[in-house]
């Protein structure tokens, strides 16, 4: 096959992110794929590698355009399209994730349909269609790769501090905390700060903070009012937990906590911050807490 630049990757606009038609591929490729499927019951499932699904490139640029000597393999999650599920797009299931693709609707990933493939076997006739790659914006992009990252690194907050903020989002009478963490385009993620942060702790004391972009003063004041008052109503809605952004709450914290010296302010964003300050804190993947959506069973224990 011919690795001159003329048919590389990111010459023809194929990126990390980009969704493939699978009905660009023969069917000695689409045996292929099922082949590499890592689980064996999958591999009878021919109806998964059909031209109605895609595969979503997870390969990263560097790796992407380096030649096949150099790096051999192309990674690929096999997806298909599927109806919108608020149990997947806010995901308990680090297995299983629906994402919205601005082009395609929504599309479903499984961890067990990730595979990787002889870059040799299938570069030429993914850049022969580029017509036919679809390109994916940055937040497509990074929700499926944050996705995948987490599934080896997710190190989850204590189920009692999981459960009260997995409530609170999941509330059908009451969707403040739920609309304003998937509907305001200036919150980059949810913060949190938990002492102590062991599973059978007697109470938990919880710090939860809104990291914005970089907003106008007023913008960053009416995300913070909204938040703090989301705040004080989940603050008692669990006796073994203290929410210490609300009220004097810090003030009586243990003393570890007062130590710590944490910025207890609702939202703010990377100039209001010393980064000292913000490593006291972890992000709050509230897309992909490892429990399941009715139960409330922690899916990282599953037999």
């Amino acid at each position: 096959m011919d690795t001159t630049m003329s048919t590389g990757f990111y010459e023809n606009g194929i990126t990390q992110g980009c969704v493939i038609p699978l009905r660009i591929f023969d069917a000695t490729q689409k045996q292929a794929v099922l082949d590499a499927l890592p689980r064996k019951k999958h591999r009878a499932k021919i109806s998964i590698v059909k031209d109605a699904n895609f595969a979503v490139i997870l390969t990263q640029e560097c790796d992407l355009n380096a030649p096949p000597q150099r790096q051999p393999t192309i990674e690929l999650a096999i997806a298909k399209p599927a109806k919108k599920n608020e149990r997947l797009i806010l995901a308990k299931n680090l297995h299983k994730i629906h994402v919205l693709h601005d082009d395609i609707g929504y599309i479903e990933l499984e961890s067990d349909l990730i595979v990787q493939l002889e870059k040799t076997e299938f570069q030429q006739t993914i850049v022969d269609a580029r017509d036919s790659i679809i390109s994916s914006n940055n937040n497509f992009k990074n929700l499926i790769i944050k996705w995948r990252l987490l599934s080896y690194a997710r190190e989850p907050f204590p189920h009692e501090v999981n459960q009260l903020v997995k409530t609170a989002i999941n509330d059908n009478e009451v969707t403040r905390l739920h609309d304003l963490l998937t509907g305001n385009t200036a919150i980059d993620k949810l913060v949190a700060y938990v002492f102590p942060e062991n599973e059978d702790a007697e109470h938990y004391y919880l710090a939860l903070s809104l990291l914005l972009y970089e907003v106008d003063d007023d913008a960053k004041e009416d995300i913070a009012s909204e938040f703090y008052s989301i705040l004080e109503d989940l603050h008692g809605k669990s006796d073994r937990v203290t929410i210490l952004s609300v009220a004097d709450n810090l003030i009586d914290a243990p003393e570890e906590v007062v130590e710590a010296d944490i910025y207890p302010e609702p939202a703010f964003r990377p100039s209001d911050i010393q980064l000292s300050d913000f490593f006291k804190y972890r992000e709050y993947n509230v897309e992909y807490l490892c429990y399941s959506d009715d139960s409330g069973e922690r899916i990282d224990e599953e037999d």
